[in-house]
């Protein structure tokens, strides 16, 4: 859950601690993001050690007015606009949801410097750089746990077969292969993976994970308007009681129907889509048609009590921008009800049946005829029209999601079989608590699969990601916290354990096992039990409730304590404790998660196989067939298949003028060997303060005298003097930062101070509570600083030469970073000549912080959000050993991505001002926005931009070239070789998959060992024509490589990698980074 600096476990915090709840705001763990993606590392191309590699949790963090359901911002934003809540509907304003990427709350690891530097400023973390942003991003597998089922029936705590819930099985894990065909920055057969087949050499094909679905010529829908009043005429805005009501209202209509047999009504219910303001339906229902609207089917005329009306209906054919197919191969389905067959005669039987009061009447959509375009028909409520695409999207699917829920059980936004799971054991065959369960990923979208300008077509993106659910419960922790090895009946509590105890999960996130759902932990009631704790109005014990009500039958129904969160409504509810569990994993369990929770292309390939099997139109044969094909969706046999290029890796030089031979190997030894010859009489001599834990007293000077021989040993134009210039021993968490706070009050200081943490936090923890405000202190002073966490390795006990390397592959990572963050490049990466110069790069990233439980009004409130700007300036194309670079962040509130057009202004301007030079062109890189916010982003910031370039370009007759894109690195969309069993090398770019509106293009950036590359998605928004000779995808490949806090590419440019880890710094802070001297740190990288 990435919880801020705050020495908290990063563990996934706060998914889904809601469930669905009255909004149906879908909070589950996914859903915010706080995707535990690895990024695909090479681990400095060494053997992984058993290091601390701080995790963070990605993070989307849809707050809690987006209420995104599942697939897109479907919920009160994502409804068609036009049925508001008072029942009016404009047809021509049918903005539908509908976008299914956007992505925001990008928390990253905090720690990611790579290349073996183990501190808090540079722990080698697994999604350094790469991932811009989470586990997620560059393993392409989510290590989430947590989320919300949405099944209503009863389950134990271990995960149940349901009886509505089929298994469903994805096949044995495919053979070993160990033919890594190697040589990109993976590391060759040493990193092969348990079963991967390696990465494709010189591909021009690629296979994608997108299944291009078949539209049949008489597609058609329903759309019904929604109003829900309560007794005082006031709109009804909870989600979940405007969905009781419809429902309780439709059985009630439909009963009164009296339909014939009995069968008819759940065929007619299957087809209908409850999306909170709005109705969809495949067919209109029954006397709800034009003459029978408006129709109150929830409460009466007289208006007493809550009310439901339909206010309108309205029938739709697909979007006139879409493909449909004149021939619907395959796909067989009744007209008249909701039930497809496979073959034709099989249809007649069913239409001539003598059960239906009056016979069904076939559409066989292979005997159809296309319809020329202009041609316009009407239908039981009135003329059909085209839909648009975003009210297309969200229909389709909201019928996908629930063919998956008829098959599989879901987890969050994605789908598992709750009886196929596997518990993982370490090398000594012991348990690691956990449980992973494969979930598939489905989600339906628009492409142009052809490239720019070809026709758009409807998609099905699948993929396989990895969930993992906890077996250890909270009263085992409790037991194990006070060394108890008796039966937790017999415990007798001591108040220092029932303080340690509240201390630690009070405020905290469980996960009640018996269905998922998360809860914030407001105490731990120890005066009761689930047998002495009666249930309010009921009469009987929590013990009783949850064995007659959940089918869960206590083991020790007489232990304490009793678990109050906070339910709905603000309501406190008490679970028992051996229902719950906590939601961190340990850290032997996070480095373990590339091992036994990554999934291979080969994997994947067999996933989506399965998949498309379910979704055929034979499939669900006990509910009339699959639910797809019913409406009129058929996918095709055969998936996406893209032309590939692999872009070479650019030029890179290091600092002194040396070129690094074959950079896509990664360039971590050379750069540790970069000399810059300066002379020392002229290098300027850092006056270094170290800060110090008590009890690494006797090793301060020895650790010093190594950094600062490996930091000297670049002769760069910074160097450490001889000798430390103050100590600070400081203790724990407050006499941390408040001994540095003391310090610098007292002491003046001269120029030129670095500032150097040795921390080491107590109960061995690999993160300190102190480091975001020591971090503010040091910011708002305007001097460097680097943190090392001797906890992650001591550098002053190395018992044998093992410890040594270890500790000096850690040190000569720290002293590349003290470098960096000094202004020194240790490397310069080439760019295209056909880029005008100076050339001014701007990187936007904004940090969202992850919700906190409030004890005092009982709810997860938001953090501000963080929005960072980076510019660096690139004077010419000859190599410099000097960075430039100016940063900025701005507050905002909870969830703003947007409205960053006037800072955008401010800190381009100042940045133009400090570096005194007229630019020639500009590119910038934004992350962070879905598509559907593209285009407001454009027009706030693009202008803005422009004035700020034409500051400083006052002679300038015409604009300065500008280039506007989108990162998009949390995606879905993966390829691999055409066989389905190999990756993709690092650098292969893919142009042909366009988006709907925009110039598209694919960038895999990175190779990771045991799992499947995943991609970043740019998105030109805005070029100018005089940038039209200048290629943005070798740009962007180029700036992948300079990101200084790793010797090999990443998956973002450095420009917005840069800004990802200010904000996230700056988003852990208590000032959120607004005291921060930005002007003196002009031409450093101090964020790193």
């Amino acid at each position: 859950d990435n919880r801020g600096y705050d020495n908290k476990s990063y563990g996934n915090k706060g998914y889904d601690t809601k469930g669905y709840d009255n909004k149906g705001f879908n909070k589950s763990y996914d859903n915010k993001g706080y995707d535990k993606n690895y990024d695909n590392k090479d681990y400095n191309n060494k053997p992984y050690e058993n290091k601390s590699h701080d995790k963070s949790y990605d993070t989307r963090n849809y707050d809690n007015k987006s209420n995104d359901k599942s697939y897109g911002n479907k919920g009160h934003e994502g409804v068609n606009r036009g049925y508001e809540r008072n029942g009016s509907y404009d047809r021509n304003d049918h903005n539908n949801g509908g976008n299914f990427s956007n992505d925001r709350n990008k928390f990253n690891d905090r720690n990611n410097n790579g290349n073996g530097v183990h501190n808090r400023d540079g722990d080698r973390s697994w999604n350094d750089g790469r991932s811009g942003g989470n586990w997620r991003s560059d393993r392409g597998d989510q290590y989430t746990s947590g989320g919300s089922f949405r099944r209503n029936e009863r389950q134990s705590h271990s995960p149940p077969r349901s009886a509505n819930v089929r298994p469903f099985h994805t096949g044995s894990a495919p053979p070993r292969n160990n033919n890594y065909q190697g040589g990109y920055r993976s590391g060759g057969a040493k990193y092969q993976g348990s079963s991967g087949g390696g990465v494709a050499r010189n591909p021009t094909e690629a296979l994608s994970n997108l299944i291009p679905v078949i539209v049949s010529p008489t597609f058609v829908f329903t759309l019904y308007g929604i109003s829900a009043l309560d007794k005082d005429g006031n709109d009804i805005q909870q989600r979940r009681r405007r969905s009781e009501m419809f429902y309780t209202g439709l059985t009630s209509h439909l009963k009164s129907l009296k339909l014939e047999p009995s069968s008819e009504m759940a065929a007619i219910r299957r087809g209908i889509f409850f999306d909170g303001t709005c109705c969809y339906s495949s067919k209109p229902i029954p006397g709800l048609l034009a003459e029978d609207l408006p129709r109150i089917i929830h409460g009466d005329d007289a208006g007493i009590g809550d009310t439901l009306t339909i206010t309108k209906g309205e029938e739709f054919t697909s979007p006139s921008e879409l493909i449909v197919d004149a021939v619907h191969h395959s796909n067989y389905a009744c007209g008249t009800c909701n039930k497809a067959f496979r073959e034709e005669k099989a249809l007649m039987a069913h239409c001539t049946s003598d059960t239906f009061a009056s016979p069904h009447s076939p559409r066989n959509d292979t005997f159809i005829i296309k319809k020329e375009e202009e041609a316009i028909e009407d239908g039981p409520l009135g003329t059909r029209y085209p839909s648009t695409t975003q009210t297309f999207l969200t229909y389709t699917s909201n019928v996908l999601q629930k063919a998956m829920d008829e098959k599989l059980m879901r987890w969050g936004r994605e789908y598992i079989d709750p009886v196929e799971f596997t518990e993982p054991k370490d090398k000594n065959n012991r348990s690691l608590g956990i449980r992973v369960f494969k979930a598939f990923s489905c989600d339906f979208g628009y492409n142009r699969t052809e490239g720019l300008g070809s026709a758009i077509q409807l998609t099905l993106t699948v993929d396989l990601k990895a969930k993992i659910m906890r077996t250890k419960n909270l009263l085992d922790s409790l037991c194990q916290q006070v060394g108890h090895r008796g039966s937790p009946d017999e415990i007798q509590w001591k108040s220092q354990d029932i303080m340690q105890a509240r201390k630690q999960w009070n405020g905290e996130v469980v996960i009640a096992m018996y269905d998922k759902r998360c809860f914030s932990v407001i105490d731990l009631d120890f005066e009761h039990s689930a047998a002495s704790l009666p249930v309010p109005g009921l009469g009987i014990s929590h013990a009783d409730y949850f064995e007659q009500k959940k089918g869960n039958k206590l083991q020790y129904p007489n232990a304490s304590p009793m678990v109050s969160v906070a339910g709905r409504g603000g309501q406190t509810i008490n679970l028992p404790p051996e229902l719950v569990c906590g939601n961190d994993l340990d850290p032997m369990v996070k480095r373990e998660l590339p091992k036994i929770a990554s999934f291979t292309p080969e994997q994947r390939h067999i996933a989506i196989e399965q998949i498309k099997k379910f979704l055929i139109p034979g499939a669900h044969k006990s509910q009339g067939g699959g639910l797809l094909p019913i409406v009129g969706l058929t996918l095709r046999d055969e998936r996406v298949k893209v032309p590939v290029e692999v872009i070479a890796p650019p030029d890179i030089f290091l600092g002194g003028g040396a070129k690094v031979p074959n950079s896509n190997r990664g360039w971590t030894e050379n750069a540790n060997r970069a000399t810059f010859r300066v002379n020392p009489t002229e290098a300027t001599v850092m006056n270094v303060v170290v800060i110090f834990h008590v009890s690494l007293t006797r090793c301060v000077d020895a650790v010093y005298a190594r950094i600062r021989d490996k930091v000297n040993s670049f002769s760069s134009k910074y160097q450490f003097p001889h000798e430390i210039y103050d100590k600070v021993q400081v203790g724990h968490d407050d006499d941390h930062w408040k001994g540095l706070d003391n310090y610098l009050r007292e002491k003046k200081l001269p120029e030129n101070i670095f500032v150097m943490d040795f921390t080491k936090p107590p109960n061995r923890s690999t993160t300190d509570n102190a480091y975001p405000l020591v971090k503010q202190i040091l910011g708002e002073a305007g001097y460097l600083s680097q943190f090392i966490n001797f906890n992650n390795k001591h550098h002053g006990e190395c018992r044998n030469d093992n410890d040594l390397r270890k500790s000096n592959i850690i040190l000569q990572g720290t002293s590349r970073q003290i470098l960096s963050k000094c202004g020194a490049r240790i490397w310069w990466v080439d760019i295209p000549k056909s880029l005008p110069t100076p050339a001014v790069f701007v990187g936007v990233d904004v940090y969202h912080a992850p919700r906190r439980f409030d004890p005092i009004t009982h709810k997860n409130v938001g953090k501000s959000s963080i929005a960072a700007i980076v510019v660096q300036l690139i004077r010419s194309h000859d190599r410099s050993d000097n960075v430039e670079v100016y940063a900025e962040t701005r507050e905002q509130r909870a969830g703003q991505e947007l409205g960053l057009g006037q800072q955008l202004h401010d800190t381009i301007r100042r940045g133009l001002q400090l570096f005194q030079v007229e630019p020639q062109s500009c590119i910038l890189w934004r992350d962070g926005i879905g598509i559907e916010s593209i285009k407001a982003a454009s027009d706030d910031e693009v202008p803005k931009i422009r004035d700020a370039l034409a500051s400083m370009s006052l002679g300038r007759p015409d604009p300065v070239p500008l280039s506007y894109m989108i990162c998009q690195k949390r995606i879905a969309t993966k390829f691999i070789s055409v066989d389905g069993k190999q990756m993709m090398p690092p650098g292969t770019l893919v142009r042909s998959l366009q988006s709907l509106n925009y110039e598209t293009f694919y960038i895999n950036g990175t190779c990771p060992p045991k799992s499947t590359a995943k991609p970043c998605r740019f998105i030109v928004s805005v070029k100018d024509d005089k940038l039209e000779d200048v290629e943005l995808e070798k740009l962007t490949w180029s700036l992948c490589h300079d990101y200084s806090n790793w010797a090999g590419p990443v998956k973002l440019p450095s420009p917005v990698q840069n800004a990802h880890k200010l904000a996230e710094m700056t988003g852990g802070s208590p000032k959120s980074g607004e005291t921060i001297n930005y002007r003196s740190f002009v031409n450093k990288l101090f964020f790193l």
